[in-house]
């Protein structure tokens, strides 16, 4: 007879507990080649069902597949299959669609069999072998077997918290997958800007290392942050621009400048054009603008909105609506979801705020760092520096702690971007625009960058390494590899001459 301080072995316990359930793949098989012969039925079927509904393999993969494709706003083909996941074996896809050509009629019994398999699963593998591992321990304490017991009814439910647990399989081969192409390079994720994704020295193979690593990567966030005038709004112009010619569509929430004048600036960037000539209709000395130039604005226009698309400042439409940061964020979530976009630009973000208590504002900063990490959508959030805070001090370049607000800001940002005008604070020539990275979660910071800056065209050049120490941050060096410290190099910045418009 065993003594009671004798429990079995892990392994025996862990045998004994295993549930044989049984899982019904012709019904997930169905269900795949439903969504791959109906374009409207497999939008519905990604929002509602996750990958991990899907018990079978290959069907994860393959169903996580099409979510991205209707992110992208993309009908099933598989050449776009294989682009988005190598993984997935489009002839077995194929296979599916040849033996169910149409949708069955009942599509939403094999809906509820699905969630029902996966309860099961989720029940057995968790609070059921949970509670049977505590009824064979005679040391359990009571309270904790009462819970199991609750918790086993709940899972059939579907509230089981066990639904939230990572497949270790699925995130093996998913984070594999991830260094894979890193290796290979096709995972840095550039904004488009020459000079601030890569350094100006070149290694002894002749290419430019990245200097933002990985940059605008899907699930990431961005702040670019300054004071006004600083030339924050013109850094994401610009980005968005550089974005777009890759071929990433962008959703733009240009709510400090608005959507049109926004779209206007982008392309007077695009076709290299005076701002003034814009703003007063003057072309060259004083002329006003052509018929030609009238459609070369339209056209350039036209062509960035193929790309970028714009979305209206939603908040505090109606008078007497009730509005929380919770819904707004709702809001900024069905829009991002019906864009397509793969980028979100929010400028200025804070708009969407209607508490701005830092508790507040740290939670909604962490609902939009879930939602970009759920949604697989890299987010340009452009943020203010305290001005009064930046006056007082002698050294007037953007830090993290001049950021307003809530500290989260600096928490939630995978890369933090500043951007300074020296002439704001200086009797010096308009022709610099400096960059600081503040923060890079994956690459090494503080960096300090210097473009060449022609306020009147909004043109941004060069981008030169500048020696630069963070004003007023003791901890900015520290890295997340090994807390080695970081200082950008110390050395002259070559002089130049600054290019002249004709």
């Amino acid at each position: 007879m065993r003594k009671r301080s004798e429990v079995s072995p892990g392994g025996e316990r862990e045998a004994a507990n295993t549930l044989d359930v049984q899982i019904d793949s012709i019904n997930e098989q169905v269900i795949l080649a439903a969504a791959l012969v109906d374009d409207a039925l497999r939008k519905d079927l990604v929002r509602r069902l996750t990958p991990e509904h899907f018990l079978t393999p290959p069907h994860p993969a393959a169903w996580s597949a099409l979510r991205e494709l209707d992110r992208k706003n993309l009908s099933y083909d598989p050449a776009a299959v294989r682009r988005i996941a190598p993984d997935v074996d489009v002839n077995y896809l194929a296979g599916l669609e040849q033996a169910r050509p149409d949708p069955p009629a009942n599509i939403e019994w094999h809906v509820d069999a699905l969630i029902w398999d996966k309860q099961r699963a989720t029940a057995a593998t968790g609070p059921i072998a949970s509670l049977l591992d505590a009824l064979r321990d005679p040391r359990a304490e009571p309270e904790r077997v009462r819970a199991l017991a609750r918790h086993v009814g709940e899972s059939f439910e579907g509230n089981s918290g066990r639904e939230m647990l990572h497949d270790t399989d699925a995130l093996v081969r998913q984070q594999m997958a991830e260094v894979r192409l890193r290796a290979a390079g096709h995972a840095m994720y550039p904004y488009g800007i020459r000079g601030l994704d890569q350094l100006d020295v070149a290694d002894e193979n002749g290419k430019y290392p990245s200097r933002l690593i990985p940059g605008a990567a899907p699930g990431n966030i961005t702040i670019i942050t300054g004071v006004p005038g600083s030339g924050k709004s013109a850094l994401a112009c610009h980005t968005a621009l550089g974005l777009a010619r890759q071929g990433r569509p962008v959703l733009y929430g240009a709510w400090e400048m608005q959507g049109g004048p926004t779209l206007e600036l982008m392309a007077c960037f695009a076709l290299n054009w005076s701002r003034s000539k814009l703003m007063t209709g003057m072309g060259q000395s004083t002329e006003q603008l052509t018929t030609v130039e009238y459609a070369q604005l339209e056209q350039a226009m036209r062509v960035i909105g193929q790309k970028v698309r714009f979305v209206k400042n939603p908040f505090r439409r109606n008078a007497g609506e009730k509005r929380s940061n919770e819904r707004n964020l709702d809001l900024v979530q069905n829009i991002i979801a019906d864009s397509g976009c793969e980028v979100f630009i929010a400028d200025l973000w804070a708009r969407c705020l209607v508490s701005r208590k830092p508790e507040d504002e740290e939670e909604a900063l962490f609902r939009q760092q879930a939602m970009c990490e759920e949604m697989r959508v890299h987010a340009i959030i452009v943020h203010q520096q305290r001005f009064k805070d930046l006056e007082q001090r002698p050294d007037k370049r953007p830090t993290r702690e001049g950021m307003k607000g809530s500290g989260a800001y600096v928490e939630v940002a995978d890369t933090m971007i500043g951007v300074h005008r020296p002439s704001l604070f200086k009797r010096v020539d308009d022709v610099t625009l400096e960059v600081f990275i503040l923060k890079q979660r994956y690459g090494k910071w503080p960096l300090g960058i210097e473009f060449d800056w022609d306020a009147e065209y909004g043109s941004i050049d060069g981008g030169r390494s500048i020696a630069y120490d963070a004003p007023g941050e003791s901890d900015l060096g520290e890295l997340t590899s090994g807390g080695t410290p970081f200082k950008a190099p110390k050395r002259e910045v070559p002089g130049g001459t600054r290019r002249k418009r004709g």
